[in-house]
This record gives C-alpha cells, sequence and structure tokens, in this order.
C-alpha cells in the first residue's frame, strides 16, 4: 500500500488499524533510530511491527511447531520520495511453503484475511 501521507500520521493510523482488528504488536523495530545508535545514518524511516493473534499463533505453533520462524507476522512501512510504503508478506504463502500439516493453510488465510483488513484500514 503506497500513500502520499506523512509517514508518522500512517504509522498512527497503522497502530490502531492493528490493535481495531484484533492484532497485538508485539515489537516495533525503528531501524533509523536503531541504526543511529549504533553510529550509522539512515535517509528514510523505516519500521517493522511484529504482529499477532495470539488464538490463531497458538493453534498454528501446536500444529507444527516449525512454523515458529515465521511467527510473528511482519508488517513493514518506509517513506521515500514523498510517500509512504506499508507492506507484509502473506501468510498462506510462508507458512504452507513451510509445513503441509492439515489445517495450516486455512488458519493462515484466517490470519492473511485480518492483515489485509488491517492494510484496508489504511485507505
Amino acid at each position: 500500500m503506497v500513500c502520499d501521507r506523512p509517514f508518522d500520521e500512517v504509522a498512527l493510523q497503522l497502530e490502531g488499524s492493528i490493535v481495531a482488528n484484533d492484532l497485538g504488536i508485539l515489537q516495533v523495530h525503528d531501524f533509523r533510530r536503531l541504526l543511529q545508535a549504533k553510529g550509522m545514518s539512515l535517509e528514510h524511516n523505516c519500521r517493522v511491527y511484529e504482529v499477532c493473534n495470539p488464538r490463531l499463533t497458538a493453534q498454528l505453533i501446536d500444529i507444527d511447531p516449525g512454523l515458529a520462524h515465521v511467527l510473528p507476522c511482519r508488517i513493514s512501512m518506509h517513506d521515500q520520495g514523498g510517500v509512504t510504503t506499508v507492506t507484509t508478506p502473506m501468510p498462506s504463502a510462508l507458512m504452507t511453503e513451510f509445513s503441509h500439516a492439515a489445517n495450516v493453510a486455512r488458519l493462515a488465510r484466517t490470519f492473511e484475511a485480518g492483515l489485509q483488513r488491517v492494510l484496508r484500514g489504511l485507505l
């Protein structure tokens, strides 16, 4: 999703949309701040939100603990050239690549639908 609104405005809206869609924010990685703390500069804002639906996450890990490496789901946002971009990998593609256990595809699609609602909330 690409928009011409300021990064911080989109970040606040994204955080609200995540919570409104029953997802929890587990961690926010602000790469600009992290790299500045290491003495490096980053020209653009760049954040990664680690999000999860606790119920779905528990079900997925119960079915296949090997899925832990693709959880929590991530939503990335950055600004460049006056636009803010928000993206997320689709859980159905990631999880079914690593697990063929019964119900993983269905649960991943449910998780994905929530992420898509989050992104639509930014429009």
